[in-house]
């Protein structure tokens, strides 16, 4: 009698109201439902609650109600005997107090958060609120939504409870565009052939309620802008009569699984301002996944009306497979699978679900990767609910939510004192971290948890060395282990009034432990970005209520010291070299652009002591740079010592850290750094075994110089130890064999465009296009390689200094197209000026104007040419000449050649330099 009268109990509980409770709840009606005396189930009753079963009210009549049953639909309780039901209601969470009919949707405060924002801003918005679009995947619950919120409207006082409720499946309609016009806007009599009576369309049997055109993908071009007359005045037309508008209040949903770009008219899209999107069950969390899973296990439990025990491996492969489909999918595998377990064990007192229930294609489908278990097995009852079952197989993500429900459950009944409940906080948080370092089960994600740690070391070795402090090691894995199971919980309530007190709860911690909380706020900004989790202000409050205790000690402080260099590594390499020599990191380094301004440089600096702490004096070494040019950007009110030295050396940034290890003071510091800083020079050259080198240059510039010497070594073989170093002529030509190269290099010759005149023997590029005929370049090397080498050199120099390969390596040009160009060029200039270009020109002219064609084309003209005027003035009708056979470069490749660019040309033709291509930089 007792287990019957428990299980009925049971039963009722979770449909139990504590504000006006039912009789059934009573001994005496009880009694009679079982049909034996009052006393016997009284004495019953009494038992139950003495043993923690039953929940009894001291009230007149006694009720009793079933204490696990009201704890899983409701909240726990903390007596086993209360005076009256207002008593039990108090107890209510103050997290319970805030949701509405959408939290029956699963995701609703994570991925369909955003979907019903908009919802209800276009539920409250005036006049009918705003037309909505719902798309997403089939099977998504976009009907099932739009039901919901039909039950929202009424249940919110938006709509009357006997508002209507229509839809329409635009499907029926999408190739008969007037009976859609007729199902939607009704009609008149004699309107069309049949139509015998005035008819009611769809939009006056919705007035005062809601519309859901399903399917509106459907509707065509036609059938699309017959709505917009409702969505831009509010009113329709009966079919047939245009001259009596019918005014309709009707709020108005659409749903497709189409794309809106491909499959709509802009201006219908236009007329909808709420568009929303729900997620197909593939971008849901795994969470969500699980929890729709529950619900749809526990709709087929309730049709069985047995205990339904279900396998790990089930629910880790309903979770993690791929479903077309999407919810609807899911919920029919589960009805399926449900049903072939019922089958085979109808003579079991339960029905026990197995992986060989499941649907063969789920099997075969599943990824075997995702075959270990993700969890537990169990049992689903009519007690059972989701919440009761996704925390079961959640407990340490849920034991951290518990912990920021009591802190703000605590925070809130001591009236906001934070003085009055931080000895209650601090016992709360030492719990929760005792809890999840000792009591969890860390090995199922080992790998995840090993990737947090890793960071958060980093991040905590970062902040030891910013703000020269010592983080115990307990720190590292505490932290660790508790963002491991924040991540996967999204916990931002969306009441106001929980907001608020999250809020005040925030600033009183932040007031109370500055130092703790700026370290906290530092620590997760460091983290959030590697570990993607989504901050939230009570993580801040817990982990610096963790913080505030003997879990970091300030360290005996020094200056703080920076080196800022331009450059790519300089700085870097400098306080690299100086803090391994000094055996600390001692210095943070700042890599600068070669341009970067003074103030620039002094933002970051500014920057580095906000993160830092520079409350012990800034030493800052530069490499170059008006020291008071710097000074000056910096605030006046910073306040700390600052200490600023010029041209940084490694030596100087040695002695400056030295002197900081030692704690000297500043004057001093700086008097022995600066006295360590003379150096003495002296130029040594080599003067035996120098390196064979050649060179290559020419008069225009160093970037035929470059290509050159690109093709010289790619036709070296590789075991020939010879240098190929481009120059610049000028240079070559002023300083001549005081150059430093030749110091350093023994020079065997120069290949060019133009004799320097250095001394050096000499080849041009023309003879080494033309074919070398005297071996000159051999001879030059014939001390350095040996003579099979010397072979594949010089077939490598035939193969590579072909005249198509030199023009193809010194441009991007279409090399078989500006040959022929050019060869045009030379056809025209000798026919204007009735003479013959000799061979080692034409070959000079194939470079140049191939060279002169991509300048052009990249807009990097050679713009001077010394002495031009005077050219001009004894060579004007040979420039012209030149001028006008290059009006076909200039028409086929549209361009237009400057004078500078015809006198160098004139310098190919009749110049005093060495005849080869003439190019410069690109």
């Amino acid at each position: 009698m007792k287990k019957k009268l428990l299980a009925y109990l049971a039963n009722q509980t979770a449909f139990i109201d504590l504000t006006a409770i039912d009789k059934i709840f009573t001994a005496t009606e009880l009694a009679k439902k079982f049909d034996v005396k009052r006393n016997t189930i009284s004495h019953y009753l009494n038992q139950l609650n003495e043993q923690g079963e039953v929940i009894k009210i001291n009230s007149r009549p006694v009720y009793f109600f079933h204490k696990e049953a009201f704890e899983n639909q409701f909240y726990p309780l903390r007596q086993q005997i209360y005076t009256n039901a207002e008593e039990i209601v108090a107890e209510r969470p103050f997290f319970e107090q805030q949701k509405d009919l959408f939290s029956l949707l699963i995701g609703y405060d994570k991925s369909l958060s955003r979907c019903i924002e908009q919802i209800k801003m276009a539920l409250y918005y005036p006049d009918n609120g705003l037309p909505t679009l719902i798309t997403g995947e089939s099977g998504t619950g976009k009907s099932f939504l739009v039901n919901l919120i039909y039950r929202y409207c009424f249940e919110n006082d938006l709509i009357s409870e006997d508002a209507p409720f229509v839809t329409v499946n635009c499907a029926q309609y999408a190739n008969n565009p007037e009976l859609l016009t007729s199902n939607l806007f009704g009609h008149v009599k004699g309107a069309f052939t049949g139509a015998d009576y005035d008819k009611q369309g769809a939009f006056e049997a919705a007035n005062k309620g809601i519309i859901f055109l399903d399917e509106v993908h459907r509707l065509n071009a036609e059938g699309q802008e017959k709505l917009f007359t409702f969505l831009d005045q509010g009113i329709i037309y009966r079919m047939g009569d245009t001259n009596h508008p019918i005014p309709i209040q009707t709020r108005i949903f659409f749903a497709t699984t189409e794309n809106l770009e491909s499959n709509f008219l802009t201006t219908f899209i236009r007329r909808i301002p709420i568009q929303i999107e729900i997620p197909a069950i593939d971008k849901r969390s795994h969470n969500e996944r699980l929890e729709l899973v529950y619900s749809f296990l526990l709709q087929e439990q309730k049709k069985i009306k047995r205990p339904l025990t279900v396998t790990g491996q089930v629910l880790t492969l309903l979770t993690s497979a791929s479903f077309k489909g999407n919810i609807g999918e899911l919920k029919n595998i589960v009805k399926i699978t449900v049903a072939k377990a019922f089958t085979e064990q109808q003579r079991e007192s339960s029905v026990h679900l197995t992986i060989y229930h499941l649907p063969e294609k789920l099997l075969m489908a599943s990824d075997s990767n995702k075959q270990n278990s993700l969890y537990e097995e169990v049992t689903l009852n009519e007690l059972s609910s989701v919440t009761q079952l996704v925390n079961k197989n959640q407990p340490p993500q849920q034991r951290v939510i518990q912990t920021f429900e009591h802190l703000l459950t605590t925070f809130q009944q001591y009236e906001c004192k934070l003085e009055d409940c931080d000895e209650i906080f601090t016992k709360e948080v030492e719990t929760l971290f005792d809890f999840l370092l000792f009591e969890t089960d860390r090995q199922h994600k080992q790998e995840t948890l090993l990737y947090l740690t890793q960071y958060i070391r980093e991040s905590l070795k970062q902040m030891e060395t910013s703000y020269q402090i010592k983080f115990n090691g307990n720190s590292i894995y505490a932290i660790s282990y508790y963002l491991f199971q924040r991540s996967s919980n999204n916990w931002f309530p969306e009441d106001d009034m929980i907001g608020q007190l999250i809020q005040t709860l925030n600033q009183k911690i932040a007031h109370a432990y500055p130092v703790s909380y700026h370290y906290v706020e530092r620590i997760l900004e460091l983290s959030q970005p590697k570990i993607d989790l989504v901050i939230s202000p009570m993580d801040k409050v817990l982990l610096t209520i963790y913080l505030k205790r003997v879990d970091w000690t300030k360290k005996l402080a020094i200056p703080r010291a920076i080196i800022v260099a331009h450059g790519y590594a300089t700085a870097s390499s400098i306080a690299n070299v100086a803090n391994r020599f000094l055996g600390k990191d001692i210095f943070e380094s700042f890599d600068m652009p070669l341009d970067v301004s003074p103030q620039r440089i002094a933002e970051e600096i500014l920057d580095y002591s906000e993160t830092n702490d520079v409350s012990n004096g800034l030493v800052i070494l530069v490499d170059m740079g008006s020291l008071k040019e710097i000074y000056q950007y910096f605030p006046k009110q910073l306040q700390t010592s600052i200490v600023i030295m010029n041209n940084v050396t490694t030596m100087l940034a040695i002695s400056v850290g030295e002197s900081l290890q030692k704690k000297c003071p500043l004057e001093e510091m700086i008097s022995t750094a600066v006295s360590s800083a003379s150096f003495d020079w002296e130029i040594i050259y080599p003067e035996e075994n120098k390196m064979k080198a050649l060179i290559t240059t020419c008069f225009t510039g160093i970037g035929t110089a470059n290509q050159i010497s690109h093709l010289l070594e790619k036709s070296l073989p590789s075991s020939v130890n010879l240098s190929v170093i481009p120059y610049e002529y000028t240079i070559l030509q002023s300083k001549k064999q005081q150059e430093t190269i030749f110091s350093m290099y023994d020079v065997v010759g120069i290949i060019g465009t133009a004799n320097p005149d250095v001394g050096k023997p000499y080849l041009s590029l023309e003879e080494l296009i033309s074919g070398d005929e005297n071996q000159v370049l051999s001879n030059w090397l014939v001390n350095i390689m040996t003579e099979e080498e010397n072979k594949r050199f010089m077939e490598n120099m035939i193969r590579n200094f072909s005249l198509e390969k030199v023009i193809d390596s010194v441009t991007i040009l279409d090399t078989e197209k500006v040959m022929s160009e050019v060869e045009l060029f030379m056809r025209d200039l000798e026919r204007v000026m009735n003479s013959s270009i000799p061979n080692p020109q034409k070959l000079a002219l194939y470079v140049h104007v191939s060279c002169l064609i991509e300048r052009l084309i990249r807009n990097v003209p050679i713009d001077n040419y010394d002495g031009y005027k005077q050219l001009y003035q004894c060579q004007r009708k040979t420039l012209l000449q030149i001028k006008q056979a290059l009006s076909v470069i200039e028409r086929d490749y549209s361009v237009k050649i400057p004078d500078s660019e015809i006198a160098y040309i004139y310098d190919i033709l009749f110049g005093t330099v060495d005849i080869s291509t003439i190019e410069e930089d690109f």
